[in-house]
């Protein structure tokens, strides 16, 4: 199988240099949100000056002191890997998400459409860069880890000279166990076509029924399947602020009238992944994924995730916009109905609501938020929030 790998280094780097040009010259830090931080990723200028992945912030510093360090954005990441993701499906429609930066892309067949293979990168290369902005590399071989070895060098391996190219790249690129790449270096094993030069029995011997793997990968045979990215339906709805807002019970408030949105689209069905963005008003985003044991149809308790999950971590500063997203949506099972006259009479109120609401363009009925109870001015204690059935 003819596979493309696509490869952004240091991808968060990357997006951030798209969004901010003068941070191209700077020794940039993307630091995690965990403690003690750590660094996330950095620039290919940081990383020459010895700053390496998982070292703490203060150690990162104490090495480059002109580093320029940011908190990490995963939203802005996501957003722009899966558009990137989004281009490559416009070229192949088997196309399998490796994690931020890094894609497989079966090209089987597009030879006839193309004038050579070369073309076919050149062709995926400016793509991307006219799509996304971002500049990618491409390699092209036959199999997922000769590709990725390709990518390295942004080559393209003809069919069969797979092995020939890999045998004087080193055994660290093989993707196997790192323990398996410390013994290969303890039998004095760097290259791959070292690996190559042995027998399936010999590696057996050593590795067990990982040699025989270790044999076919070394002479560039990959049989691993491309796994395409599935098609996956998400709801989402978005609510802005006039101003930047902050607080815990201000952003409860708000998640759940985004919930009272998306639940007309979630009928019948329940979902089993839940997702809360914000733009901060720093103009950085922040994220928050929860992924429930069983599909959530319940409202009450899709509004009690909400709330716990914000009360645990809430957004670091003021906000402009959220949005809710749910995903992993799936029919519903085993539903209890409501007993007695409430849950009709409760669709009856509903359906009054949606009934206003398409009548004068927005909903004419409120409901009273405690938001800050605590708070020693009256108007400050409760918030209208528009009721939306």
């Amino acid at each position: 199988m003819r596979v493309a790998f696509v490869s952004i280094p240091r991808f968060p780097c990357a997006a951030e240099v798209l969004r901010q040009a003068e941070l191209a010259r700077c020794l940039l830090i993307v630091g995690d949100a965990e403690q003690p931080k750590r660094v996330f990723d950095c620039s290919l200028n940081a990383g020459a000056g010895g700053i390496r992945q998982g070292m703490t912030i203060r150690q990162a510093l104490a090495t480059c002191p002109d580093a320029v360090v940011l908190p990490p954005d995963p939203v802005l990441y996501r957003g722009r890997w899966e558009t990137l993701l989004d281009v490559l499906e416009g070229i192949s429609p088997e196309v399998e998400d490796e994690g931020l930066g890094r894609a497989y892309v079966n090209v089987a067949g597009f030879g006839a459409h193309y004038r050579d293979d070369e073309a076919l990168a050149a062709h995926i290369v400016e793509t991307i860069r006219f799509a996304t902005g971002l500049d990618a590399r491409v390699g092209l071989a036959e199999g997922k880890f000769p590709a990725f070895a390709a990518a390295t060098t942004d080559t393209v391996i003809p069919a069969g000279d797979e092995g020939a190219f890999l045998a004087l790249l080193d055994v660290e690129l093989l993707p196997v166990d790192p323990d398996v790449v410390s013994r290969l270096r303890l039998f004095g094993l760097d290259a791959i076509g070292e690996v190559a030069s042995l027998t399936v029995p010999e590696l057996q011997s050593q590795f067990g029924f990982e040699g025989k793997r270790l044999w076919q990968l070394a002479n560039g045979i990959d049989e691993a399947p491309l796994r395409p990215r599935p098609a996956v339906e998400r709801i989402e709805s978005c609510l802005s602020f006039e101003a930047p807002v902050a607080g815990v019970d201000v952003m409860v408030a708000a998640a759940k009238q985004l919930l009272s949105r998306l639940r007309p689209s979630l009928r019948g069905r329940a979902a089993r992944e839940l997702a809360l963005q914000a733009e901060l008003e720093s103009g950085r985003g922040w994220e928050r994924r929860v992924v429930m044991r069983e599909a959530v149809s319940d409202a009450e308790r899709l509004a009690f995730v909400l709330r716990s999950s914000l009360m645990n971590s809430p957004p670091p500063n003021a906000v402009r916009s959220i949005s809710l997203r749910l995903g992993g949506l799936t029919g519903e099972t085993g539903k209890q109905l409501a007993l007695g006259e409430r849950g009709r009479l409760q669709q009856q109120l509903e359906e009054a609501i949606r009934q206003l609401k398409a009548r004068y363009g927005y909903s004419p009925v409120f409901n009273c938020v405690d938001v800050e109870t605590w708070s020693v001015i009256p108007e400050e204690r409760q918030l209208l929030v528009e009721y939306d059935a």
